[in-house]
């Protein structure tokens, strides 16, 4: 059978797809930490909310209030960063997945067209065995008589 023609483009979008794929795994990873640091934070906002209505309630001086309150203005700010960050970082996911279903795609048609490419080549051989075999049928059945 003759080798396919197109092999190596088929060699180069696979090793391509693979390193899409790695790609958006680590761009996935990058997205899911920064969701995970993100609500860290957003706890850490809650606990000290909390801290800040119970100190209301008992006789805390106002400077402690106020560092309270600057604390959770700063870990606010870094919720709203955070939340530019997961932003851009599922921007980038939504890229790459669309990369890497073109990728997919333009992988399949090459391996759709080897797969025909195969297939007619079998039939061809089929059909000259075929035609062998019916000569040599032809040539024994003249010997007979």
């Amino acid at each position: 059978m003759k080798p396919f023609k197109l092999q190596a483009v088929l060699d180069y979008r696979k090793r391509y797809e693979d390193g899409v794929h790695k790609a958006l795994l680590a761009c996935q990873e990058e997205k899911d930490a920064l969701a995970a640091a993100r609500q860290a934070v957003e706890a850490e906002v809650h606990r000290l909310l909390s801290e800040l209505a119970a100190a209301k309630q008992k006789d805390v001086r106002i400077p402690d209030l106020m560092l309270y309150e600057e604390c959770i203005a700063r870990q606010k700010a870094v919720v709203a960063d955070l939340d530019r960050k997961l932003a851009a970082a599922e921007t980038r996911v939504a890229r790459k997945r669309a990369e890497l279903l073109k990728a997919r795609q333009e992988r399949r048609t090459l391996e759709i067209l080897k797969e025909k490419r195969e297939a007619a080549e079998e039939k061809r051989q089929q059909q000259q065995e075929a035609k062998f075999l019916d000569e040599v049928a032809v040539i024994g059945f003249g010997g007979h008589k």
